[in-house]
């Protein structure tokens, strides 16, 4: 075993020796970006050239975004033809393997999600037993925690009937009532004729141990970042690899593994017979920044060797490399970083693909980066559970969703009424909202007795009548089209893509990927369940939301164009250029988002830390990973009112800052400077347009007077945009001329191709003051 002896070093020049092995199992150690998986996918390929058929390896990855990864780096490397390449998750990889044994061909597609499956236990709350668990006014929220402990017990070999056996000599109510609960979601599943990706996995472990023939398909299984498999995914792999099987891995990244036993992981993967190699040296990052990774692990550092005081010498560069903010408070360190991620991208020439900014809670603190990089037009995309149902378009879909399948669910009618396409006023919605409790009728048909109020204006009566034309066309269709056509028909008639037209932002793209991504979710749907409703879709997806679990929470780690905020635990695989780690207060130590899914520990069938003893550890391997995604630059953060902390960063990152003698750099709150006056100025502005040409462009339908003098309003608010771009390339020209001098030469410039009316309105603009 790993603990038993030293492992074989290897020196820069002899990995070739590696990629062509064959003398057995190859378990191969090595630190973040030290060629691991090129390792892995330089051996798919020699393999091929050898004559095996590339349908008969198997690249084995944790998830589904490094599986795609890899899978098109592999296919840029082959020149021949294959007919199924498998670069694949340990969910799909099962589904493989039943299907070549003659199981169904379509066996994923009859795995339920999480929120299959939630919504299944929310249609059926009255069959479980819910005696000793609070709901707490939230159903979803407790149904959702349910399947997160479920899938962790299945991830771990742990049946229904071992954990029954188990609570029943236990004396806590709430563990035998969740036995219960356990051995109910598996009946509902089966009565469903389906299955989950745990039960999919041991039916898979089953086959292959029941049939040995079963593994003859497979002639080698190629494994990456091995410390993040489950026990069950990790014993699917061995036993179909056999002895002919190359596996890698860091001890230090397990970021997402179960109480972060990576290090347990590779471990059992040396078996009699493995030849262990551990790569020495990192291609990817910078040294501080590996020094720095190491120093946060616990581990002794690569640069100059700490004299008797325990400060270590500087190492050239390594306060550029590695840089240490200490912010007022959240604001304000969020702000820092938006403002130096526009500067990298408007001054340093960086794209935003290149920039990753890791959060400790996404949903907590993902949203304040998120609000930071809006304003100042920094196109990013927040990634992590619940971050898609935040969105505001998806919000919006959802609420009207949620108000077709339920006219009672009066927050989903308040919504749909506030937002575009039928915006109604504030005062109006509260006046209908009076008419629905006075008359006890729910809030559509209350809307309905609106249209026929005295106390309801005119144009809000209106609004209120295309409300209900909507809601009549969507609410007959929803029990006879399929949820997949159904949310498309809804967008469109909704307006949801052509609002876009007129947005300026500069996340417009990913509104509109998140609206495809709605559309592919209920596409999912159909494919698991071809008889569904687009009511029971629309129910399924109201419990995720509410529940906040997410079925593909994972950064993109092929190119991209915008700047990606995610959380620590979710940061394994990726690589950018800027990282910025944000949130490393002392209070981070006490997060609840190093907890674990909680797991008796006479129940596991490995020995691995109890949960209390590994929260330190989780939280070091998660600070390495996030550290070791950057391959030029790291910048850590901490706010000294974050988390009711007392002001000091944590012990580790203050050791990590000791090894690359960083000083902390003192930021306050500064929102913008002068210099981004100009810009900021224009991005308001520009919106402002986008949404006068909007309104002017729905006038021009009214029989109006005062038609032209709207158009003329709209000609002068684009001249001004001009204007101003004009300012901003004065100033990144070498000019000599004032401002002054400058705006006056362009006011005139301008007024001479106007007409007298767009001239007045031009000349009588605040935007020079």
């Amino acid at each position: 075993m790993l603990s038993d002896h030293v492992p074989e070093l290897l020196t820069a020049h002899d990995p070739a020796t590696l990629v062509s092995h064959s003398a057995g199992p190859l378990l191969v150690l090595g630190a973040a970006g030290s060629g691991k998986t090129r390792l892995l996918i330089d051996r798919f390929a020699w393999l091929v050239e050898q004559g095996t058929p590339p349908e008969r390896i198997v690249l084995l990855l944790p998830s589904a975004a490094r599986a795609d990864a890899v899978r098109l780096a592999v296919e840029q490397r082959l020149t021949d033809g294959h007919a199924e390449l498998l670069a694949m998750t340990p969910p799909q990889l099962a589904a493989i393997i039943l299907r070549r044994a003659g199981g169904r061909q379509n066996l994923l597609d009859a795995v339920l999600g999480v929120g299959d499956r939630l919504a299944m236990l929310t249609e059926r709350i009255d069959e479980l037993p819910l005696r000793y668990h609070d709901l707490g006014g939230n159903a979803s929220a407790l149904l959702g925690s349910f399947l997160r402990r479920i899938d962790r017990l299945k991830a771990e070999l742990i049946s229904c009937e071992d954990f029954a056996a188990w609570a029943a000599a236990q004396r806590s109510s709430r563990d035998r009532e969740f036995a219960e609960i356990f051995v109910a979601h598996n009946r509902m599943v089966r009565e469903l004729g389906a299955c989950d990706e745990g039960d999919l996995v041991q039916l898979a472990i089953r086959l292959l141990a029941d049939h040995p023939s079963a593994r003859q398909p497979y002639a080698h299984v190629l494994i990456d970042d091995a410390q993040e498999l489950s026990l069950s995914a990790a014993t699917l792999a061995r036993t179909l690899g056999a002895g002919e099987l190359t596996v890698t891995g860091d001890p230090l990244g397990a970021a997402r593994r179960f109480r972060g036993a990576g290090a347990a992981r590779l471990d059992w993967f040396d078996g009699p017979g493995t030849r262990v190699v551990r790569l020495l040296s990192s291609h990817r990052c910078p040294p501080p920044v590996l020094d720095a990774a190491f120093a946060v692990a616990g581990l002794p550092v690569s640069g100059p060797a700490a004299p008797e005081d325990g400060r270590h010498n500087p190492i050239p560069g390594a306060a550029e490399t590695v840089a240490f903010w200490a912010c007022e408070n959240e604001r304000s360190q969020a702000q820092a970083v938006a403002a130096e991620i526009e500067r990298l991208i408007a001054h340093a020439g960086v794209e935003p693909g290149r920039i990753a900014v890791l959060v400790p809670d996404g949903a907590r603190d993902g949203q304040v980066v998120s609000v930071a990089l809006e304003e100042r037009a920094i196109p990013h995309r927040l990634i992590g559970d619940g971050a898609f149902f935040q969105r505001a378009e998806v919000r919006d879909l959802l609420a009207w969703l949620r108000l077709l399948a339920d006219p009672g669910d009066a927050p989903a009618v308040v919504r749909a009424l506030a937002r575009a396409p039928i915006e109604l006023r504030s005062i109006d919605i509260a006046r209908c909202t009076q008419i629905a409790r006075r008359r006890k009728l729910d809030m559509v048909a209350a809307l309905a007795a609106a249209t026929e109020s005295p106390h309801v204006p005119p144009e809000a009566r209106e609004r209120i009548r295309s409300f209900l034309k909507l809601y009549r066309a969507s609410a007959a269709q929803i029990d006879t089209m399929r949820p997949d056509l159904y949310v498309h028909r809804l967008i469109e008639r909704l307006g949801l893509r052509r609002q876009q037209l007129f947005a300026a932002q500069t996340d417009v793209v990913e509104r509109l990927r998140a609206l495809a991504r709605f559309g592919e979710l209920a596409a999912a749907h159909v494919a698991r369940m071809p008889q569904a409703t687009a009511r029971e879709f629309a129910r399924s997806i109201a419990a995720v939301a509410d529940s906040g679990l997410s079925e593909h929470a994972e950064p993109e780690l092929t190119p991209i164009d915008c700047v990606q905020v995610l959380a620590l635990e979710m940061a394994g695989g990726l690589e950018v250029d800027h990282v910025f780690v944000l949130g490393m207060g002392s209070g981070l130590a006490g997060s609840e988002t190093l907890d674990s899914e909680s797991v008796p520990d006479p129940l596991l069938r490995e020995p691995l830390p109890d949960d209390e003893s590994a929260r330190e550890s989780r939280l070091r391997q998660r600070l390495y990973v996030a550290l070791t995604r950057a391959r030029v630059r790291a910048v850590v953060v901490f706010a000294r009112g974050d988390r009711g902390a007392a002001g000091t960063p944590l012990e580790c990152i203050e050791a990590a800052r000791a090894a690359v003698s960083g000083e902390w750099r003192e930021l306050t709150e500064d929102l913008f400077g002068p210099a981004d006056t100009l810009h900021s100025t224009f991005r308001l502005l520009r919106d402002e347009l986008m949404e006068g040409t909007k309104r002017a462009a729905g006038r021009l339908a009214d029989l109006r007077l005062d038609t032209d003098l709207d158009i003329s309003h709209a000609v002068v608010r684009y001249l001004e945009l001009v204007k101003l771009a004009a300012l901003m390339a004065r100033e990144q020209g070498d000019q000599t001329q004032s401002l002054g001098d400058a705006l006056r030469d362009i006011n005139a410039r301008i007024e001479q191709a106007v007409t007298a009316d767009q001239r007045e309105i031009f000349a009588s603009s605040p935007l020079d003051d």
